[in-house]
């Protein structure tokens, strides 16, 4: 774990943006750097902070909002199909960088808000609503205006609608 990530998480524990329970987190987080990376399961870095998984996992979200942790999803191959694989995580240690990090986070998040907001719309009652509305009140094709002439002149000649030709409910 580098110094000045380790002060950086101190300073912000001490201005209060983060809690110590995400200080502990962090820390946790970074004992596992190696050679090849630091990709621990929430359950590897809750065991490590003393915490649980569910705290593990509001703690990396704090950090992401900061810019202090970016995160790469993984997929692996498993019995032929494509699944969730470890994260891999990166310290994010100048300014600059962290509020870049911190902008894509937010970025990803809008787009998968909007990208729920539209499946919820898609599957809501309401659109379906309006689309068999449509079905219901026009469940007989539309008159060209001529055929309407001819259907009220017929009817003003003493006709009945259907008998006039009209195709709607009277």
């Amino acid at each position: 774990m580098s110094q000045t990530f380790s002060s950086q998480l101190w300073t912000l524990t001490q201005s209060r943006m983060i809690s110590g329970k995400t200080h502990l987190v962090l820390q946790a987080l970074a004992s596992f750097e190696g050679p090849h990376g630091l990709f621990p399961s929430h359950e590897a870095i809750a065991a490590r902070a003393g915490c649980s998984a569910r705290t593990v996992i509001r703690s990396l979200e704090k950090a992401y909002l900061l810019g202090l942790v970016e995160r790469t999803r993984r997929r692996v191959k498993r019995q032929g199909r494509m699944v969730s694989g470890s994260n891999l995580y990166r310290l994010v240690l100048k300014p600059l960088e962290q509020a870049k990090v911190a902008a894509r986070h937010y970025a990803q998040q809008l787009r998968e808000a909007l990208a729920r907001r539209k499946q919820r719309f898609l599957q809501t009652d309401i659109f379906a609503a309006k689309t068999y509305s449509k079905d219901i009140n026009q469940p007989y094709p539309r008159h060209t205006k001529d055929e309407w002439m001819e259907i009220l002149a017929r009817m003003q000649s003493g006709q009945t609608p259907q008998e006039a030709g009209y195709r709607g409910k009277t």
